[in-house]
């Protein structure tokens, strides 16, 4: 555009097909508490945001970006005097999410969601005893109580599959009976107990302990006070019984238990402790953009 002077003003644009270069891209939480992403299980339908909607087999999946053919370009302004010319250059790019199951066809918002799973979950899914441990431990008994009751609810199997009390040996034929404190060594055959899954421990078969095993629900009504305010992560012995409580006994053994269920129950495990206790973020990423900004001054010899 000319200005009737020495100076002129011009614009230009400019269009071309942009070719994705983002490569180990990756999402976590700011706070750090992110132990893996899992990408949610596409099955043509809308999007609901459910735990068990989550494909807890396919931790940190690749998160890949389809190259753009449409909407690749850069835009310039500037003002030119004699030889000189100062120039504002801005450029813009967008990538699409490139799903983990993408075919090629039609775009699917699923493939676009993830969920930032923590501690508890990704330990049970990955079979990570100890570092379970450590996690329960630091888990209130309060919200041990509150996934309990969902397990109950959601799946009574894995219910009896956790903290089943064992029978004794010998002429001792009962089980051991959930308690608020352990009794249960030598002759007084009580088989109290409260520690989780522990094997009834009386010489002889009595009066005391279950005529069946116990399990998780009896251990969280009994044991843990039905509120979690007792014996949780480690367990009470009764004054001058056996044996005695070992630091975080509890927390170990819902441990041992639960990274001992069969591949699916762990996941239904994992999306209950993620829906009660810790929670997890769930994030969209339908596509990455970027805007450059560029100030040039040319001169022309």
């Amino acid at each position: 555009m000319d200005t009737g002077g020495a100076g002129y003003f011009y614009v230009g644009l400019d269009y071309s097909p942009a070719f994705s270069k983002i490569r180990d891209f990756s999402i976590r939480e700011s706070n750090g508490e992110t132990k893996a992403v899992y990408p949610y299980l596409k099955d043509g339908k809308s999007v609901k945001l459910e735990s068990n909607k989550f494909d807890w087999n396919t931790p940190d999946p690749r998160i890949g970006f389809k190259d753009n053919m449409l909407v690749a370009m850069e835009g310039s302004v500037g003002y030119g005097i004699g030889g000189a010319r100062v120039e504002l250059e801005i450029g813009y790019e967008r990538f699409k999410t490139k799903g983990i199951r993408d075919s090629g066809s039609k775009e699917d918002e699923a493939d676009t969601v993830y969920l930032l799973a923590k501690e508890l979950a990704y330990d049970v899914v990955t079979g990570q005893t100890d570092k379970l441990t450590a996690a329960l431990a630091k888990t209130s008994g309060k919200d041990i109580v509150q996934f309990a009751k969902a397990v109950e609810i959601s799946s009574p199997t894995i219910d009896g599959k956790v903290c089943v009390t064992k029978k004794g040996t010998g002429s001792n034929t009962k089980y051991g009976k959930y308690a608020e404190e352990t009794d249960n060594k030598g002759d007084s055959n009580n088989n109290d107990v409260a520690v989780c899954g522990m094997k009834a421990g009386g010489t002889t078969s009595s009066s005391g302990g279950s005529a069946t095993a116990q399990v998780l629900k009896d251990f969280v009504s009994v044991t843990l006070k039905g509120d979690g305010s007792k014996n949780w992560p480690t367990s009470t012995t009764k004054s001058d019984k056996e044996p005695a409580a070992v630091t975080n006994d509890n927390a170990e053994a819902v441990a041992k238990d639960l990274t001992k269920l069969a591949t699916e129950e762990k996941t239904m495990v994992a999306g209950l402790l993620a829906k009660t206790i810790e929670g997890g973020e769930v994030v969209e990423i339908r596509a990455v953009s970027s805007t450059s900004v560029m100030v040039s001054l040319r001169f022309n010899y």
